[in-house]
């Protein structure tokens, strides 16, 4: 769960204990909010023409697509999220919750086909005949409740979706005591994203209170998924895109054609995607010496965390070249922050590691980087890859080989409201495992005075003691290199 949920659901929170009037004020004031902005302001992303029919996909979408027509049966692009809720939870009420989220949400009655090769979207006007349906099971008398619980979470999170039938989420309910459930959802990568999750479960809890104290639900937001869709094909957010473009080849013209890891098997001609993930905490004194070497290089974590992914990459290959891929929010926008939908973006920090720098020179090359490759985060990666490679892109290039992931856990604090309280379940690390996207991918999780660290590998290519060797190799370099960050990294 996001920072933003924290601050949406402390709002729901307050919101629910508004006096009519109070909350007729709160509603006026929003509406000036929602005002377009003075000239020379920011021009505000417009609703799309009315109008039935199909859609075009966004950028991230299409990403999505293609990688789902790739592997329709794999689960890498399943994004699971679970919360335990305690307390006298009315299911009927939690229901019709969803159905208010559903009617308020386009990009949840949305389904994508394809036309003469290029794939479109199709919003409808309900949910289906069936409605909104969340599953429930009584799991009071299993003989492990802990297991069945697992185990059901782990089916559904490994289920796949057609994305020509919708809806493309699973909402399932498991009672474990007889006022306490998990719930889970489990929805495809194309209609969410890190902050939409966040976004979802926070809406959730304003619509389960307006409907246990009688209020109507919340109305449709102004802005839907696919009017930013509309407007990022339409020429706008486009014409940016298209110097940026320019910008980011330059910036990787020349680049190796491989990072040459140490796998265990030669690269298959095709990738199944077998994936698996091995993790460790890091503990209090090399994360708040990593932390503090971020503030005095002006630095941010993930900036430090890939400058040591880097030295590990450069003592494994031999190479002073070297790409890393890190994910984007990809609200390029003020009007996109509260928007339900696929938004990320992938981009490219390219990084020369050669003469065997002191680590602060390093890191500062690595934040140049970064705010390089930040200022270009509106750039879809699918055309940077074409861009870069002719469109002859294979799993064995850079821009596909390795990414860095940086998340924070502290928005994971239990969540009061309607006399419940929730409480975020983390996805266990063998999910993250279950497909592979890179050949390795690294996921740091800010955890307040510990991190978790789990590098997630493709089986296909490497053994799971490879996999611990690299990550124990990884965690010596974290504790060693911020606490000299004047010392060579070495060769």
């Amino acid at each position: 769960m996001t920072a933003d949920m924290t601050r949406r659901t402390a709002l729901a929170q307050r919101l629910a204990g508004l006096s009519p009037d109070q909350r007729a004020e709160l509603e006026r004031r929003l509406a000036e909010r929602a005002r377009p902005p003075a000239p020379g302001g920011t021009a505000r992303i417009p609703p799309r023409a009315a109008g039935a029919g199909p859609l075009p996909l966004s950028w991230s979408q299409e990403h999505m697509w293609h990688r789902h027509r790739a592997d329709p049966s794999g689960a890498a692009y399943l994004v699971p999220l679970r919360v335990r809720i305690e307390g006298g939870l009315r299911t009927e009420v939690l229901r019709a919750a969803f159905g208010d989220l559903v009617a308020r949400h386009e990009i949840m009655r949305t389904t994508y086909g394809e036309r003469d090769g290029v794939p479109y979207q199709l919003v409808h006007d309900d949910a289906g005949d069936g409605g909104v349906e969340v599953g429930f099971a009584d799991l009071r008398g299993a003989r492990d409740t802990g297991a069945e619980v697992a185990a059901r979470l782990a089916a559904e999170a490994g289920r796949p979706y057609d994305l020509a039938e919708g809806p493309l989420f699973r909402a399932v309910l498991l009672r474990t005591a007889d006022e306490a459930h998990v719930l889970s959802l489990v929805l495809h990568h194309i209609l969410t994203d890190e902050q939409s999750a966040g976004l979802l479960l926070a809406e959730f809890v304003e619509a389960y209170e307006r409907r246990l104290n009688g209020r109507p639900p919340a109305a449709a937001p102004r802005l839907q998924y696919a009017d930013y869709a509309v407007w990022q094909r339409s020429g706008p957010a486009g014409g940016s895109a298209t110097a940026g473009l320019r910008r980011c080849v330059a910036r990787l013209a020349g680049m190796p054609g491989e990072i040459r890891l140490p796998a265990d098997r030669p690269r298959p001609p095709r990738p199944t995607g077998r994936g698996g993930a091995v993790g460790a905490t890091v503990g209090p004194e090399p994360w708040r010496r990593l932390r503090e070497l971020a503030r005095e290089a002006q630095a941010t974590e993930v900036m430090v965390l890939l400058a040591v992914f880097l030295v590990l990459l450069r003592q494994e290959s031999g190479q002073d070249d070297i790409t890393v891929t890190l994910p984007e929010a990809g609200r390029v926008h003020p009007d996109l922050e509260d928007v339900l939908g696929c938004f990320f973006n992938t981009v490219a920090v390219r990084c020369d590691l050669s003469g065997t720098p002191g680590f602060r020179t390093l890191l500062g090359r690595v934040r140049a980087g970064c705010l390089e490759a930040y200022d270009d985060r509106d750039v879809p990666f699918s055309e940077v890859v074409d861009a870069v490679t002719g469109g002859r892109a294979e799993s064995r290039h850079p821009l596909l080989q390795t990414m860095l992931i940086f998340e924070r856990e502290g928005a994971g604090r239990p969540v009061e409201f309607a006399g419940l309280r929730m409480t975020p379940l983390r996805a266990p690390t063998a999910h993250r495992g279950a497909r592979a996207k890179r050949d390795l991918t690294l996921v740091a999780v800010d955890q307040g005075d510990t991190a978790r660290v789990d590098l997630v590998y493709d089986a296909d290519l490497f053994d799971r003691a490879t996999a611990e060797a690299l990550l124990g190799r990884y965690l010596t370099l974290l504790s060693s290199l911020p606490a000299d960050p004047d010392g060579r990294v070495g060769a």
